[in-house]
């Protein structure tokens, strides 16, 4: 995501928390993460990303180096607070570094502009998990394989983006490991599977001989158990690897297995926060202002909560909604990261900060496609009215279980509704609902008729209910039921003499309307 592009979002979401103290007009600069940075530790090696400058005032001599060590690094941004001190030494450094300079709001949590930003960097697919996830951990080790082996050193993940990369000034490198670094994802080759393949399926190191455009390679497999998680490739040094290069290079790939192992222990931790907080918030349990700093979402962020429940098997089974939840989490975490999920025994709901209507059903009809191969037609997406306001959340879930009560009940309904498409079933449910509860609202004349057809094999019930259909059109209605107009007549007379049901009354109409409609539905 391109910094521009960033500071325009952040300033639609919260114009009072982040302004520009310098910023080059002509540096283009890409943002892939956040680095939430304690001036007492050493400066991470993530170009690239924003560096969150805390614990240090703006008028110190520290700040001014830290910031010359971060342009000189290729961060894109430093934002710090200003707290109504002198910024003008900081700014005169901004400028001659060439480095964006920012000033965050002095009652803003650094935390919370934290999560803010990578709810941001997360809703355009922009987080790169070396910046965001791992750390400078898997920098270091990249850097101490290289410091012995001789040449660069890059640790990737299985989709074989570059995790993290060794940046010793004199280290051997060539044109295919300077692109892979470039674009923080190995260039596609022809030999590139055959190559992935042979070191994944192996226990020791790989070696690949020199080619016309590249150099000596030793590769590990970075494994958990049998389970692979990366490869870890180094440049040999011009006299080959050594045997004790082999060694640290086996023992790099447990060292980083377990670094991207603790980073997805920790991704899961978050995930169930975050499933926590989103069921508390459907549940009413939490305010709107903690649902809105629990998952950091900025005021005035628009958001949308999106249903997914299953449609019953022709035998009366329904799918495991914990295998449906599964295979939608796998989903939104590569589409839409920002997102919240939580899953109830009936319904799994997602939470979609800053989505307009269209992008949240091009994000719904990609996930049932992605997961039609296990689900096929039987789930049914149900999409509840926007808000800005999380406290809404509640009623919002409300209007999803009403439409998703119908959707899956009826299969000539859309796969994909908001309460619009189906506003009268669900209105008909809910009076169903009502005269449930209150059995007295029932008219006493409707249920004594449909007795009396039933015991007398009549059919005064589909006679008002084609009458009511028609809108009072005997013609029409008489057609209906292949009788005579006059016979339709005669039916309609006794109806009040019978049961004592009259139909002159638009509201008596409307009300026996509506309680024949539920009885003939089901």
């Amino acid at each position: 995501m391109l910094l521009s592009d960033l500071l325009k979002a952040f300033s639609e979401r919260n114009s009072e928390e982040i302004r520009v103290l310098h910023y080059p007009e002509t540096l283009a600069r890409s943002v892939r993460g956040t680095v939430l940075h304690d001036p007492i530790d050493a400066l991470p090696n993530e170009p690239d990303s924003i560096l969150i400058l805390s614990g240090v005032r703006v008028s110190e001599r520290a700040a001014i180096e830290i910031l010359q060590s971060a342009a000189m690094i290729g961060y894109s941004a430093v934002i710090i607070k200003v707290r109504g001190e002198d910024a003008s030494s900081l700014i005169a450094q901004a400028q001659l570094r060439n480095i964006t300079l920012l000033a965050a709001s002095d009652e803003i949590v650094w935390q919370h502009l934290d999560a803010i930003l990578h709810t941001i960097l997360g809703s355009q697919g922009s987080i790169n998990p070396s910046a965001s996830i791992l750390g400078d951990e898997l920098y270091t080790l990249a850097n101490s394989l290289a410091s012995i082996i001789g040449g660069s050193v890059a640790i990737e993940d299985m989709d074989r983006r570059v995790l993290a990369y060794s940046s010793l000034p004199d280290q051997r490198i060539d044109g295919i490991r300077e692109q892979g670094i470039l674009g923080r994802h190995v260039p596609d080759m022809e030999r590139n599977l055959a190559q992935y393949r042979s070191v994944l399926a192996s226990n020791g190191v790989t070696r690949f001989p020199e080619a016309s455009d590249e150099f000596a390679r030793a590769a590990i497999a970075v494994k958990a158990g049998e389970k692979p998680l990366g490869t870890i490739w180094a440049i040999e040094s011009v006299g080959g690897i050594t045997q004790e290069g082999e060694r640290l290079l086996l023992e790099g790939g447990r060292l980083a297995a377990l670094h991207i192992l603790g980073s997805q222990l920790n991704n899961k931790s978050e995930f169930q926060v975050r499933e926590g907080t989103l069921r508390s918030a459907l549940d009413a349990s939490l305010t709107g202002k903690e649902v809105a700093y629990r998952l950091a979402i900025p005021a005035g962020t628009v958001l949308s909560l999106v249903g997914f429940a299953a449609v019953p098997h022709t035998n009366g089974t329904v799918p495991l909604i914990t295998h449906l939840s599964n295979e939608l989490s796998k989903y939104l975490t590569v589409f839409r990261p920002d997102a919240a999920i939580t899953t109830t025994p009936r319904t799994v709901y997602v939470l979609l900060p800053g989505g307009e209507e269209e992008s949240v059903r091009r994000l719904i009809n990609g996930a049932l496609t992605s997961i039609h191969v296990a689900f096929k037609d039987h789930i049914r997406a149900a999409i509840s009215h926007a808000s800005t306001q999380p406290a809404d959340l509640p009623s919002m879930r409300r209007e999803i279980d009403d439409i998703l009560r119908i959707t899956t009940l009826n299969s000539d309904l859309p796969v994909v509704a908001k309460l619009g498409d189906v506003h009268a079933r669900v209105l008909l449910a809910h009076v169903a609902d009502e005269l449930i509860r209150e059995p007295m609202l029932k008219h006493p004349g409707i249920t004594a008729m449909l007795a009396y057809d039933l015991e007398n094999k009549t059919n005064y019930a589909d006679s008002v209910t084609a009458w009511l259909d028609a809108v009072g059109d005997i013609a029409l209605a008489a057609e209906s039921l292949f009788i005579h107009a006059n016979t339709l007549r005669y039916r309609l007379r006794r109806v009040k003499d019978l049961f004592n049901i009259t139909l002159d009354n638009p509201d008596d109409r409307l009300a026996v309307w509506m309680q024949l409609r539920l009885v003939m539905r089901d």
